[in-house]
């Protein structure tokens, strides 16, 4: 939409317009937005204004993304739509709607007004007093404060510092503490409490900080996290932008209390994935906010391989044809195992849940694997004679069926008495224990035998058993393995570059984000798209969603990068305390 932007100064003077050309035009007092107002009574993200359709026609609608809220003609409101003579009241400034001129869709008029304040500053005035009518100057003030601070700020912990007998000492399971200063006496100096990590450490500064008055560096963080991952698998990487400048400080800020330590704002991830054109390794889109600015999600799906006996991961972006389908080598329909009449079993009717075949693993964010037992076998039995239904073949291993197969019918045979309808007498006729057949007699039994045992493999892998789930490939020539059970897939998770907690979503049930119910086929990718987890999950100040940040989706320290160096020359070895040890424990 194009807004035409015109001010006034307090004065009453023209004092300029403008022409917005955005989709979304955003209010507030960060450097950022489409509409500045500088005011400590505007957040930083106060208000947007977007295009709106409704009975009466086009127009424009206004909605608070902050708690502090807005003004419409002076009455309070979350979101409210606009029509031509209103007016929005933020703080000191008001902005006027009225309709749009040529080219335009609408023409907003932002007015400052300074009257109420400068009569408060003019009472203000009036009642100050300054330095000198007090007898004091500001030099004599200066010193005064200067010797307050220095005593109870430095000279008094320098003290304790210097004669530790003056000092209490405490112990520790792990370790003894050094001496402790008295209560009270770091109090002007400390920034704050230490995180929950790293809570052992509160008597022992220098395993962070080497040097007085220095920055920590990512060397004393390093000393106890050594197999830490790194944001790139590629030290040769961490040289360059953006990461050369970057230290483990900078996103994690100890002394901020028991939580501080973890990042919560996405302006120190965004800050580089807003435009990650520069950015080492393959290409990524840019992501300005999780609402408005984060790309269709990236899945990784199986395909087979050129040989056709494995499979590749290749990764497509949702929304596009290739992101429905991935290959898994297996049968299932979900839409018959989940049908709400149920499916038939040994026991009669069965009806199945997702939580049947799919357990969640002790993580409480993957599912553990899915295998013939205990999830199939209740219902897809691997027998093959219906006159021996205990009796019965192993999974995945097609040589072995076979063998397992013919193996019985010969034993069977050669034994006699066989009850099966179409038996020659030569294998219905009971034979004593250990009497041996004559060779005629032997290969008349074997060869019923081979017959028998080729039309129950036939079923076995053509027909049912199977069949019902692998796709079976023929190989005729070979005559140990005549069928092929074709390849399975591995299950690996879509989505490798984020993390979903199963367990912190268990209050929905599994058909809100997955279309199972109605899948035909296993080849099916059924995972909801970005727009579905919008309905939920807003920005860390949604007031309407739930405020979810970066890393409630993302990791920075990933799993499957390479590990920095266990021993690290700048850091000396006797840093790694057992204090420290233990913090690498709870972190």
């Amino acid at each position: 939409m194009k807004i035409l932007l015109r001010s006034i100064n307090p004065d009453g003077s023209a004092g300029g317009e403008k022409t917005l050309d955005v989709a979304t035009l955003r209010i507030g007092r960060d450097a950022a937005q489409d509409i500045v107002l500088g005011d400590f009574r505007i957040a930083l993200t106060h208000a947007e204004i977007t295009p709106h359709k409704s009975l009466l026609g086009s127009g424009l609608r206004v909605e608070a993304k902050s708690r502090l809220g807005i003004y419409v003609n002076e009455a309070p409101v979350n979101s409210a739509d606009l029509s031509n003579g209103d007016e929005i009241n933020l703080g000191r400034f008001s902005i006027a709607v009225s309709k749009g001129v040529k080219g335009h869709d609408a023409v907003l008029t932002l007015k400052e007004t300074y009257a109420a304040h400068d009569e408060r500053e003019a009472r203000k005035d009036k009642l100050r007093t300054s330095i000198s009518d007090t007898g004091w100057s500001r030099r004599k003030l200066a010193w005064v404060l200067f010797f307050a601070l220095l005593v109870p700020g430095l000279l008094l912990p320098a003290f304790f510092h210097m004669h530790p007998s003056a000092a209490s000492t405490t112990k520790s399971a792990t370790r003894e503490y050094k001496p402790q200063l008295k209560a009270g006496m770091d109090v002007l100096w400390n920034p704050g409490s230490l995180s929950s990590a790293h809570h052992l450490l509160v008597n022992d500064c220098s395993v962070c900080h080497k040097a007085p008055f220095q920055q920590v560096r990512d060397e004393s963080c390093k000393g106890c996290h050594s197999d830490l991952k790194e944001h790139a698998a590629s030290h040769a990487t961490l040289k360059e932008a953006p990461f050369s400048t970057q230290r483990c400080t900078d996103c994690h800020r100890e002394h901020n209390g028991g939580k501080g330590l973890i990042p919560v704002v996405d302006a120190g991830c965004t800050s580089c994935h807003a435009k990650p054109e520069g950015m080492p390794g393959k290409k990524l889109l840019p992501v300005i906010s999780w609402s408005k600015g984060h790309p269709e999600f990236l899945l990784r799906l199986a395909r087979r391989d050129d040989t056709g006996t494995g499979f590749k991961w290749v990764e497509f972006r949702q929304g596009t044809p290739e992101a429905k389908m991935s290959e898994t080598g297996l049968k299932y329909p979900h839409d018959i195992h989940l049908s709400a009449k149920g499916i038939d079993a040994p026991g009669g009717k069965k009806v199945l849940e997702c939580a049947y075949c799919h357990q969640l693993a002790e993580d409480g964010v993957s599912y553990k694997p899915i295998s013939m037992a205990p999830h199939c076998d209740e219902c897809h039995r691997l027998d093959f004679d219906p006159l021996a239904p205990k009796r019965e073949l192993p999974h995945g291993k097609p040589r072995e069926v076979v063998q397992v197969v013919r193996d019985y019918y010969a034993r069977i045979a050669l034994a006699g008495g066989v009850t099966d309808r179409g038996a020659p007498a030569i294998v219905a006729t009971r034979r004593v224990p250990g009497e041996v057949l004559p060779p005629a007699m032997a290969r008349a039994a074997l060869q019923w035998a081979d017959g028998k045992a080729d039309i129950a493999l036939r079923d076995v892998f053509e027909r049912r058993t199977c069949f019902y789930c692998h796709v079976i490939i023929k190989q005729p020539e070979n005559t140990l393995e005549p069928w092929k059970i074709a390849p399975v897939a591995p299950v690996k998770s879509s989505m490798q570059a984020s993390i979903f907690p199963h367990a912190k979503h268990s209050t929905e049930t599994c058909e809100s984000c997955h279309a199972t119910k109605t899948s035909k086929k296993s080849e099916d990718v059924s995972l909801p798209d970005i727009k579905h987890c919008r309905s939920c999950h807003g920005d860390t100040g949604a007031m309407t969603e739930t405020p979810s940040n970066c890393q409630s989706c993302h990791g920075y320290h990933v799993n499957n990068l390479q590990p920095l160096p266990k021993t690290h020359p700048a850091l000396p070895a006797a840093a790694k305390t057992e204090a420290g040890k233990a913090m690498e424990s709870h972190s």
